[in-house]
């Protein structure tokens, strides 16, 4: 049977709950249709999370991976004295990474086994320090993808000619990637196995670079963004409180209080405000105190933006828009070749890109998918207008977070000629919680997390991506109920009718 067409038949009945969005076996989201599926999900109910065929890669173990996972625990930990859990990761340097920052946050041992297949290693460690080497694997974003898995799980190597198509694609997406960029080459650009592989891999080598010294984060960050930053090299500087200056007057006190910094990382626009930061204000003062900026571009793509005017360095996800398809991760970084950091950058971040590569049959994937990169960001462009000035018109709605409304004249700095704001919105109701579940549970769009896929996507963002610290996103402007809503590529009178109150 052909493939269940989300466009036709979206993911967002209660019978869906737990189905792999889109209907493939790589898939990199899940259904959960309905507000109590959320909380559920959250509170660890194993009605639902035992319903799952799939999830965001990072969060949710994809069926092959969990089974290389229990693979490398039947071979290595057979004559432990002691019950051990194994997690398999892309090389022996992310495996370390893992090792150590379990260590640290657990004060457990763990020791290191190579797979034997690539460079995969085997992490293992009792029991009891599980949860933590997970948090590794989800902050850390040194991921084996489902295919790596698969292809490991299989014994099965890529023959001569896959091999080929792999490094064929691979340099496609280099030259892809760079075009997007003014003044880069294929060779300025880097390819991890996820978007946060790609931030976390840039936040490690910067903050060598200043060791003892912390990164800064201005505006509302994406989660793990802000946990790396904070778990890992000198701290984090927390300028994600809201802010009129767009954080110029936060991070020049900040410098004038003698405060130091490593880098200096924000989003464009950020995730869910749809914030921008005064990116000319703040590269200013970076330049004056010989500090690196670096922009994540994932929510309004390089189609729609010029980050390079400000950016030493730009990472983004390859998982969202990039492909569409919401069958395959991937994330990368882009060197701005005018950077003063330019040199330094590009020489270090290869064994980085090493440690946690772009596996050969997701570039072949990623590349067949982001061939019409450009007309899809266009499209979606024009629908979140649309659908924009329809939800402004409903008297439901408190609250709508998207480009062309908030911080328009920052984000118009970093715009192109020509460029859009992107598909991404935030809604608030009135009415509060009972209101926001009642909406999200009758919406006729597929339901989960992520976004960027040629169909939409929406989900309760803040109880997804910050159930545990629903007080700290509060304070910096995420309310609890927010929906966040990723506009595909739908027609917008067709996506009006399903988002009718």
């Amino acid at each position: 049977m052909p493939a269940r067409d989300p466009f036709e038949e979206p993911f967002c009945r209660p019978e869906d709950l737990g189905l792999a969005i889109p209907e493939s076996d790589h898939a990199v989201s899940v259904c959960l249709p309905r507000w109590r599926d959320v909380i559920g999900y959250e509170e660890g109910d194993p009605e639902v999370i035992e319903t799952f065929e799939s999830g965001y890669p990072r969060f949710v173990a994809h069926p092959w991976v969990a089974e290389l996972f229990l693979a490398a625990q039947a071979e290595f930990a057979k004559n432990s004295k002691t019950p051990e859990s194994a997690l398999v990761f892309p090389s022996l340097a992310a495996a370390w990474r893992c090792a150590d920052y379990v260590k640290r946050r657990a004060g457990a041992s763990s020791r290191l086994e190579s797979y034997g297949w690539g460079g995969l290693t085997a992490v293992l460690l009792d029991e009891s320090a599980y949860d933590t080497a997970w948090k590794y694997w989800q902050h850390g974003g040194e991921i084996v993808s489902s295919r790596l898995a698969e292809s490991a799980l299989a014994d099965a190597p890529l023959d001569p000619a896959a091999a080929e198509a792999g490094a064929q694609a691979d340099r496609v997406l280099r030259e892809r990637i760079a075009a997007l960029h003014p003044g880069a080459e294929a060779d300025d650009v880097f390819l991890f196995s996820s978007g946060m592989g790609a931030i976390s891999a840039v936040h490690r080598l910067l903050a060598s670079g200043r060791p003892g010294a912390p990164t800064a984060q201005v505006e509302f960050p994406y989660i793990d963004s802000f946990k790396i930053q904070d778990q890992f090299g000198g701290g984090v500087v927390d300028l994600t409180l809201p802010s009129e200056s767009g954080g110029v007057a936060e991070l020049e006190a900040h410098f004038a209080a003698g405060g130091q910094a490593a880098a200096v990382f924000t989003e464009l626009p950020s995730n869910p405000l749809l914030h921008t930061a005064d990116l000319a204000g703040i590269a200013s003062i970076l330049r004056r105190e010989g500090v690196p900026l670096v922009i994540d571009d994932t929510v309004a793509t390089a189609v729609n933006v010029e980050p390079f005017r400000f950016a030493d360095a730009v990472t983004t996800s390859l998982t969202k828009l990039f492909s569409g398809a919401g069958d395959v991760a991937g994330g990368a970084v882009v060197l701005n070749p005018a950077s003063p950091f330019h040199a330094e950058l590009k020489a270090t971040l290869p064994a980085e890109e090493a440690a946690s590569p772009l596996f050969a049959r997701d570039a072949i994937v990623l590349e067949r998918n982001s061939r019409h990169f450009t007309e899809r960001v266009e499209a979606t462009n024009e629908n979140a207008l649309e659908l924009v000035e329809w939800l402004r018109s409903r008297p439901e709605v408190a609250t709508i977070w998207h480009p062309s409304l908030v911080r328009r004249e920052f984000y118009d700095a970093a715009r192109r000629p020509g460029g859009g704001y992107g598909g991404l919105l935030s809604i608030e109701l009135h009415g509060g919680e009972a209101a926001a579940a009642a909406f999200y549970d009758a919406l006729r769009v597929s339901k989960g997390p992520g976004l960027g896929t040629n169909f939409s996507l929406a989900c309760p963002y803040t109880l997804l991506a910050h159930y545990r610290e629903l007080d700290w996103a509060a304070q910096r402007g995420v309310p609890r109920n927010l929906i966040r809503v990723w506009v595909g590529l739908e027609e917008p009178g067709d996506l009006m009718g399903r988002f009718a109150f």
